[in-house]
């Protein structure tokens, strides 16, 4: 079949990019939902392709703990829901064995000239290729040539931690929204928005583990959390620092659900990652620094491994799989390969030669004034700042 006008194209990714299910996302976990329901817009799918697709809907549900297991059903399914309404607007297609390369190749075209990005497309891809193994154990007849497109070059990109002047304005401004907060239910919030900041900073958690921990997996005495059917569906146990202790001990005896299981409660059962994210990016703009989850935790494996500690303890501490993913933290902080540079750049620029050593001087004597007892806040607060200043002019 030719290749279809941008203008059709265009048109039908607009109609099939909206949710053909009725079944909204989630805002929190209610013990009378069905949890294994699938979305209604399953329903509007032709038999011959709704019978396999609700099979293999099932069969990944049951692997997923419950926490999410409706957030993920419905991300799974749209992204196919996408791809097969895409292929049904332009061909006239009423079996899996019809199925072609060039309609694939057309439906990524389509998404690129929406603006959609490489890594956006290749998940897309990835979760039809899955679809269209289990279809192939079926018994399906499925071209096999489906199964060897290649996925969108995308590029590598580092981490994008904040540096230490940029969490501590975000620190700055929650503990202002405790002590100016109007009322007990404004400060109750910014307690729980600090202790959740602690544990993304502190901890390196993910935010879907900060926002589902259980009250009985936190243990204070002992100074430890325990994060359980996180990513892969593994647990870990978590050491926390003595901030990240004691505001969590704030939290929970001043919170307003006193009796709720989840740490973070709501109405509706556990604080929606959505939720959090909206309070963590509000204030962010307070203070101007780009903020989200995310960052924080890159923020803490790059302090901790600039603090020395060893990448395959960090690996375990932050519950990855692998460990290339942990090793691209240590491309943002290696202060090996910075100290190798000043070697190096002293021989094209001796004027280089004293600027590590230079700095090192300065550092020492700020720290010194740091512990200055009595010092004024705002001559702190410069402090901090230098010392960022320092550290990006060395870097």
């Amino acid at each position: 079949m030719d290749d279809l006008p941008v203008t059709a194209l265009a048109d039908t990714l607009a109609k099939s990019s909206q949710p053909s299910s009725a079944w909204p996302i989630p805002d929190g976990t209610q013990s009378s939902v069905d949890i294994l329901a699938m979305p209604e817009g399953l329903n509007e799918l032709p038999e011959w392709i709704r019978i396999p697709l609700r099979r293999f809907l099932r069969l990944k549900q049951r692997n997923w703990p419950a926490k999410n297991l409706r957030q993920r059903t419905w991300n799974l399914f749209n992204r196919l829901d996408h791809m097969i309404c895409f292929f049904t607007h332009h061909y006239e297609w009423n079996e899996w064995q019809q199925l072609s390369v060039r309609w694939v190749e057309a439906y990524i075209d389509a998404r690129l000239r929406e603006g959609k990005a490489a890594n956006t497309i290749n998940w897309d891809l990835i979760y039809f290729r899955v679809l269209c193994l289990f279809l192939i154990d079926e018994g399906f007849a499925v071209p096999q040539s489906i199964l060897k497109l290649k996925l969108l070059d995308t590029p590598r990109r580092l981490p994008n931690p904040l540096s230490l002047g940029q969490v501590h304005r975000v620190e700055r401004c929650i503990q202002t929204a405790i002590t100016e907060a109007k009322n007990d239910r404004k400060q109750q919030l910014a307690v729980r928005d600090l202790a959740c900041f602690y544990l993304l900073w502190h901890c390196g958690l993910r935010i879907s583990e900060a926002c589902s921990l259980l009250v009985k997996d936190v243990d204070l005495e002992s100074g430890k959390l325990f994060i359980r059917n996180s990513k892969a569906c593994k647990d870990r146990m978590v050491y926390i620092s003595d901030t990240v202790s004691m505001v969590l001990q704030q939290h929970l005896a001043i919170r307003h659900t006193q009796t709720a299981g989840y740490v973070f409660a709501s109405k509706r059962g556990a604080i929606t990652t959505r939720s959090l994210q909206r309070r963590l990016k509000s204030y962010g703009q307070q203070c101007g620094v780009p903020l989200n989850a995310r960052r924080l935790r890159h923020t803490f494996a790059s302090q901790m491994l600039a603090a020395s500690m060893p990448v395959t303890s960090l690996q375990r501490y932050m519950g990855h799989e692998h460990l290339d993913t942990t090793m691209i933290y240590a491309e943002v902080s290696d202060p090996m390969l910075q100290q190798d540079y000043y070697q190096g750049i002293t021989v094209l620029d001796p004027s280089s030669a004293n600027l590590l050593v230079s700095n090192q001087d300065i550092f020492r004597q700020l720290i010194q004034e740091l512990k200055t007892p009595g010092l004024d806040q705002t001559r702190h607060d410069e402090i901090l700042e230098q010392m960022h200043s320092l550290l990006e002019s060395s870097a």
